[in-house]
């Protein structure tokens, strides 16, 4: 997930969602997004968030802080970062590097499963029904190929208890919207 930071003007810019790409292990299958997934979904209020949290609103696009470009390799984002002590905290974490993943929360509406000739399970998602939010996240599902910092899968992410206990609001929004997050 490329993404570059300007600090000046505290725009963040990246990429939130990868196509033909497939995801770390997701506890027991691999998962790939559809170039045409998004096609017709509504983003007028996506927000941006840190690790998933509702409560660490970043961004948000009917505010116009947000952007979303969907072209045939993803979703790319611009956001303009508030100068909050949150906003602080993830400039400098995005400087450092400490965090360099995104990742995205959403439901499906048209999927597939196929078993690979090793007996994995590869999930197809070939349409969202809603795009959530996006995050910005130090665990991602997916990485790119040219980002050198190894980066551990969202699974592994949720295996760990106190992580669980920072994301029980989003986690209990997840199940009531029966939001698939990725």
């Amino acid at each position: 997930q490329r993404r570059t930071v300007d600090q000046e003007t505290r725009k963040i810019q990246g990429t939130a969602v990868v196509f033909n790409q497939r995801s770390e292990d997701l506890g027991g299958f691999i998962e790939e997004i559809e170039p045409t997934a998004f096609d017709g979904v509504d983003t007028s209020d996506v927000v941006l968030l840190y690790n998933h949290n509702t409560g660490d609103v970043l961004a948000r696009t009917s505010a116009n802080t947000l952007l979303l470009n969907i072209d045939g390799s993803g979703v790319h984002f611009e956001a303009e970062i508030p100068k909050t002590t949150l906003g602080n905290d993830i400039m400098t974490n995005l400087e450092n590097r400490n965090v360099q993943g995104m990742s995205f929360g959403f439901t499906i509406a048209d999927d597939d499963w196929q078993e690979q000739p090793d007996g994995s399970l590869l999930h197809i998602v070939r349409k969202i029904g809603k795009l959530y939010e996006l995050s910005l996240t130090p665990f991602p599902a997916y990485k790119e190929t040219d980002v050198a910092v190894s980066q551990r899968s969202m699974k592994n992410f949720l295996d760990k208890k106190t992580e669980l206990e920072a994301d029980k609001e989003w986690l209990k929004l997840q199940k009531d919207l029966n939001i698939k997050e990725i």
